[in-house]
């Protein structure tokens, strides 16, 4: 159980890495530079990925953001965390069209509700969109609305 758990982990990071963009801080690079998987694995991002997500599926870098600032700057991280962490209340929030929800991730983000639904709706429109992990589809909509 704990080595599918393992690979699974392993799988995800690197789903994170080929997503990851010099520019921004992109949801999968908090996985690698956030938390204790990066103080552990200072030089080895694929490490501290995995570690982060084995040891509490990352809920610690993504709010080592607050105790760790020089590693984690901005407000991405929060994003980040708001988002897999309520993701099932947004996903049916941006469905409706509003919500609290909704409100509070356009407001931290600066990005019209009408925008995200938008762009929303062509990601759920896709095929593989069912067959995604909730991790995949909450990377998803941090792509949609990140700063």
């Amino acid at each position: 159980m704990k080595l599918k758990l393992v690979l699974v982990s392993a799988i995800s990071a690197m789903m994170f890495t080929s997503q990851a963009q010099a520019s921004d801080r992109e949801f999968g690079d908090i996985y690698k530079e956030c938390g204790l998987g990066a103080m552990i694995f200072k030089n080895t991002p694929i490490a501290a990925a995995i570690s982060n997500i084995i040891w509490d599926l990352g809920t610690t870098a993504i709010s080592s953001n607050l105790s760790s600032d020089e590693n984690c700057k901005g407000g991405k991280a929060k994003v980040a965390a708001f988002i897999l962490k309520s993701y099932d209340k947004l996903e049916s929030e941006i469905a409706q069209g509003e919500g609290q929800y909704i409100n509070t991730l356009a407001n931290m983000t600066n990005k019209d509700i009408t925008a995200i639904r938008k762009e929303f709706s062509q990601v759920i429109a896709n095929n593989d969109y069912q067959s995604l992990t909730k991790v995949q589809k909450a990377e998803k909509l941090y792509n949609i609305v990140s700063i």
